[in-house]
């Protein structure tokens, strides 16, 4: 994503559940995000995006029927709808984003409604169909999707050494509302990945005192106050905290260390 090489249409094949909604989320952020890391997680439109409230993030599932019960498919009026709004342009963003959920419960009228936007699509949408049986959707549909089936990679956050570079960064920013943020999207790093991610950090704020790495705006104490909540992290996760737990941890003592 970082390149922004985009297509207009991906298929997320999955179970339904949290991972898939979250793998959602992060493409859908990774679309709308103006910034070269993206999803950068700072944004104001990745922040809209994680916090359910982007007016260019049009969700489009099973409408309830007469007894409020969700209908068995997603009819092809709501299909027609959306692909008539996607013409219009965005409210904030430089696209919009359609996320058709149960993308398999699209009946054939829908599908074939649908596969006209994807074969001529508005230069500033983008269709994400999230499926747990792919084969239920049109050849043609599937054809002129980017399928994502392993979406932990897939989605992948920015390599170790650009995070801890980003974490410095808004270290010396001092804005709470990005590093707390910045920890959310790391919460579910393994306990492994989440150490060598804080030893990097820490390397990196060596390097800065050292005069090893230039400084982006860094006091001698706060970064003496930092490593030392560094340190302090890497002790509760050798004590079995989970990385979820230790990000929340770096994000409530954030503040003060700076």
């Amino acid at each position: 994503m970082a390149e922004k090489r985009l297509s207009h249409a991906y298929m997320l094949v999955g179970p339904e559940g949290a991972a898939r909604d979250d793998a959602v989320q992060r493409l859908t952020a990774s679309l709308l995000c103006s910034q070269p890391d993206a999803p950068c997680g700072r944004c104001r439109d990745c922040r809209k995006v994680f916090a359910g409230i982007h007016p260019d993030v049009i969700s489009i599932e099973r409408q309830p029927g007469e007894k409020g019960q969700a209908r068995r498919e997603i009819l092809v009026d709501q299909i027609r709808q959306a692909t008539a709004d996607a013409v219009v342009a965005p409210n904030e963003a430089e696209r919009k984003v359609y996320v058709i959920r149960e993308a398999d419960r699209l009946n054939t009228a829908a599908q074939n409604a649908l596969l006209k936007a994807l074969e001529e699509p508005p230069g500033h949408a983008c269709f994400l169909l999230c499926t747990a049986a792919a084969d239920a959707l049109l050849p043609t549909v599937r054809s002129r999707c980017v399928r994502v089936d392993d979406t932990e990679r897939a989605l992948a956050l920015p390599p170790l050494s650009e995070s801890a570079q980003a974490y410095i960064d808004l270290a010396a920013a001092g804005d709470i509302a990005d590093m707390a943020m910045f920890c959310f999207l790391r919460a579910k790093l393994s306990r492994e990945e989440a150490d060598a991610l804080l030893d990097e950090i820490g390397g990196g704020l060596c390097d800065i005192l050292c005069a090893r790495r230039a400084n982006p705006g860094l006091k001698t104490e706060q970064i003496f106050r930092l490593t030392a909540l560094l340190e302090q992290s890497r002790d509760e996760l050798r004590r079995n905290a989970s990385a979820k737990q230790v990000f929340g941890l770096l994000a409530a003592a954030y503040d003060a260390a700076i």
